[in-house]
């Protein structure tokens, strides 16, 4: 048994091409997009494809119930559009990843990001890449204002020659649909070589220190060596000024430095090349470096998005010349 429609829209099929659903459905998409941030999982996806299909049969009940736009084939392609849109930045949504990443100069990436933030399907593949820093350079206006930074990237591609580039705040360096950015997270770190009392071969690691010079008074940190149960207090002294606030400068790593080591009440001074004997191992300072902090960013979308934008705003443009035309 069909049901048929008459011009005044009875029956399911009305129901289903009403103007009501639509302001229903756009206003539970909106609810469920301001709920988005706060809901996990399954929960969100399902908040999101409720209002999202309801709106799809809407707007096919609109086409081939009532005829809507037939006449009209510039607005017509201008609603899909905005319904494209709205599957689009779902799909973004499932789909995307935000995170950071400190790497210290010479380091190579090892896989791991820090405060992760992704899609319910997000497919995580940046482990895949084989790049390391090089180290940066970051030039400052007088007074302290940091000014443009570029950041050298060792690309290791199979089959293929090293490769460097060079990125900044404002020039990613893509991986896929990955793109990593530099940003004002960047400080120093101690280089050290660890000696285990077992005879296994030993260790060569660094400690970041945090953010300079953001925190220029407060250039410590706590860490534990590997195999150890003495926790370090460690903090850099630097006996020259890297930061003159009336002239241009650039980061740069202080020669004149010394760091000051606490293991409990035990105070120890270290300058590059000395050790201390630590309860399982010597610990040997080698030399100060730097780190970076990455922006790592994930949206495949983001081009269509656009795309789809365009293509929306001469569609309709191209419907409001028509009817200006017949005025």
């Amino acid at each position: 048994m069909k049901i048929y429609l008459n011009s005044e829209g009875r029956g399911i099929s009305g129901v289903l091409a009403s103007p009501l659903l639509t302001l229903a459905s756009i206003i539970a998409l909106f609810a469920s997009i301001s709920l988005y941030p706060y809901l996990a999982g399954r929960t969100q996806l399902t908040l999101l494809l409720i209002p999202t299909v309801a709106l799809m049969i809407n707007f096919l009940a609109l086409l081939f119930v009532r005829g809507a736009f037939s006449a009209k084939p510039a607005l017509l392609l201008f609603h899909f559009c905005l319904f494209s849109l709205v599957i689009l930045a779902i799909i973004g949504q499932l789909t995307y990843l935000k995170a950071t990443l400190e790497l210290s100069s010479m380091e190579a990436f090892d896989g791991r990001l820090e405060n992760v933030e992704a899609g319910l399907f997000h497919d995580y593949q940046l482990d895949r890449e084989k790049f390391s820093n090089l180290g940066f350079s970051i030039s400052y206006r007088p007074g302290i204002k940091r000014d443009s930074t570029v950041n050298r990237i060792q690309l290791e591609t199979p089959g293929q020659k090293l490769r460097v580039v060079e990125i900044g705040d404002h020039i990613p360096l893509v991986l896929g649909h990955y793109r990593l950015y530099t940003t004002h997270n960047k400080g120093y770190s101690p280089l050290f070589r660890w000696f285990p009392d077992d005879n296994s071969p030993s260790q060569l690691g660094s400690v970041h220190l945090p953010a300079y010079p953001i925190n220029e008074y407060k250039q410590a940190r706590e860490w534990t060596p590997p195999g150890s149960q003495q926790q370090l207090w460690t903090m850099l002294v630097m006996e020259e000024d890297v930061l003159p606030e009336n002239r241009e400068f650039n980061f740069s790593i202080p020669y004149r430095h010394h760091l000051v080591i606490r293991i409990g009440e035990d105070r120890n001074v270290l300058r590059v090349g000395e050790e201390i004997r630590l309860d399982s191992g010597i610990l040997r300072y080698e030399s100060l470096t730097s780190w970076m902090g990455y922006k790592v960013d994930y949206d495949w979308t983001r081009p269509w998005l656009l795309a789809t934008c365009l293509i929306g705003l001469v569609s309709l443009s191209l419907y409001y010349l028509n009817k200006l035309r017949r005025l």
